[in-house]
């Protein structure tokens, strides 16, 4: 299910970053989508959350991470 709320882009620098992933990847990715919306009450607070959780751990390469979210995202049958 998508929100078509989370496609409208709410300022013109977000729809200006929105116009180029467009360009580049044909479409926004749906974690950017999530985080961009109603930036000011949450993606602002989560997005360090997400980068400290998954951007930073020692544990696992850059690349494992990569693959761990591909294999939940087929799991929950999200293509990515």
């Amino acid at each position: 299910m998508r929100l078509s709320c989370l496609e409208k882009p709410r300022s013109l620098v977000q729809e200006f970053r929105f116009a180029c992933m467009r360009a580049l990847a044909g479409r926004v990715p749906p974690p950017i989508l999530t985080l961009s919306y109603r930036r000011d009450l949450c993606g602002k607070h989560l997005a360090p959350c997400y980068r400290e959780g998954l951007g930073k751990a020692r544990a696992w390469s850059r690349a494992e991470i990569e693959i761990f979210a591909a294999f939940v995202s087929s799991l929950n049958r999200c293509v990515f």
